[in-house]
């Protein structure tokens, strides 16, 4: 393994185990001490990494702690779907320093980037390193391009390198559902979870794959277009024409909509009209995420939607079909976890996966800083 590539495995160590000791990073590893002490010294110098105290062990020194600087750097995060259009910035650790919501629905990439310039006027003096873009669509992440977006009205448009040319900063892209499976591995919020199923919900409904803690796209990065499948009842239809917010709410009489109605709203006095939707659609999204669980195996499968869609009866309907559907060869059964308490999670997630390419980036300047500094010695 090479020094840029052992720099960059030990930051991400770091970031996903922190608090964390060199000893500790040498076991994980399987490197020896001073290849480890040599990484942590290049990250430290850069101020990537910080020491976090000391922890006493019953015989020995004690071991010094370490963790990533959040300070070091800043990034945005953009979350564009039909939910909500929002920026944020975070520190590395995710907390956030700012906010700002944009129109909803179709915009042009220019209306995008003077709203990015507007916000990054607000908070002039943030080390901004990288931004983040989550989009509700189809996208090429390698190259920066969105292929199609329904919400958006977007056709091939090389977003990335627009921002980029404008700003001046690396831009990352992916849909929004690989972006939150990357923010939550990135944020330790998997923990130890090594595969996992991250499906999001809302007008449009996808899943984020990861697999030994890397996120799979598929042969042409289509990976987790669950909401483009067919269901097993023979219709043709497919699951978001069934079971996604806008395909519930569409079946409801014009007249209980006078005021707008939210799924979660549904709980409060459901008309037969209503039961019916929540309970078709709970049965569909719960197959769908068993047979997930079933092809993938992960350790867990996440549902992920904001709190105005989370429906107590739909949420009930979805357990109820994924409990009676997973596979059970075996007392392992894969578990179901909801994630409804966020408005702004995509767009956390589009900094998260933004962090997530940055690391590299901070690994590989680490590296350059201490080759200069041993050139100029020498």
């Amino acid at each position: 393994m090479t020094a840029p590539n052992v720099t960059a495995r030990i930051l991400r160590l770091i970031v996903e185990n922190a608090p964390i000791s060199q000893s500790d990073l040498k076991v994980r590893t399987g490197l020896s001490m001073s290849t480890v002490s040599q990484a942590t010294n290049r990250l430290l110098a850069q101020d990537i990494i910080q020491e976090l105290g000391l922890r006493r062990v019953s015989m020995g020194r004690p071991k010094t702690l370490l963790g990533l600087n959040p300070d070091r750097a800043s990034v945005v995060g953009i979350q564009l779907n039909a939910e909500r259009n929002l920026i944020v910035m975070t520190d590395l650790n995710g907390n956030l320093l700012g906010e700002q919501q944009i129109p909803s629905g179709a915009m042009t990439p220019r209306q995008l980037s003077d709203a990015l310039a507007k916000f990054l006027r607000g908070v002039e003096g943030k080390r901004v390193s990288a931004i983040g873009l989550a989009l509700s669509g189809l996208v090429d992440a390698e190259q920066g391009v969105c292929i199609r977006s329904n919400v958006l009205e977007w056709d091939n448009v090389p977003i990335a390198q627009l921002l980029e040319e404008r700003f001046s900063l690396p831009v990352f892209i992916e849909n929004d559902a690989n972006a939150m499976a990357m923010a939550a591995m990135v944020f330790g919020q998997l923990g130890n979870v090594q595969s996992a199923v991250i499906a999001t919900y809302g007008k449009g409904i996808g899943a984020g794959i990861l697999l030994n803690r890397q996120l799979y796209r598929g042969r042409h990065g289509k990976a987790g277009e669950i909401g483009h499948a067919l269901l097993g009842d023979g219709s043709l239809r497919l699951l978001e024409d069934v079971a996604s917010s806008r395909a519930i709410l569409q079946r409801l009489p014009a007249g209980t909509q006078a005021k707008p109605v939210t799924l979660k709203s549904l709980d409060d006095a459901p008309t037969q009209e209503a039961l019916e939707a929540l309970e078709e659609a709970g049965r569909h999204l719960g197959i769908s995420l068993a047979n997930l669980s079933i092809a993938y195996d992960p350790d867990v499968v996440y549902l992920a939607m904001e709190p105005q869609m989370a429906s107590r009866i739909l949420l009930d309907h979805i357990t109820l079909n994924f409990q009676a559907y997973r596979l059970k060869l075996t007392p392992q059964t894969t578990p179901l976890q909801f994630l409804t308490e966020s408005s702004r999670m995509w767009a956390l997630g589009a900094a998260g996966f933004a962090i997530n390419m940055l690391l590299d980036l901070l690994a590989a300047q680490a590296n350059d800083e201490a080759e200069t500094a041993e050139q100029k010695g020498g």
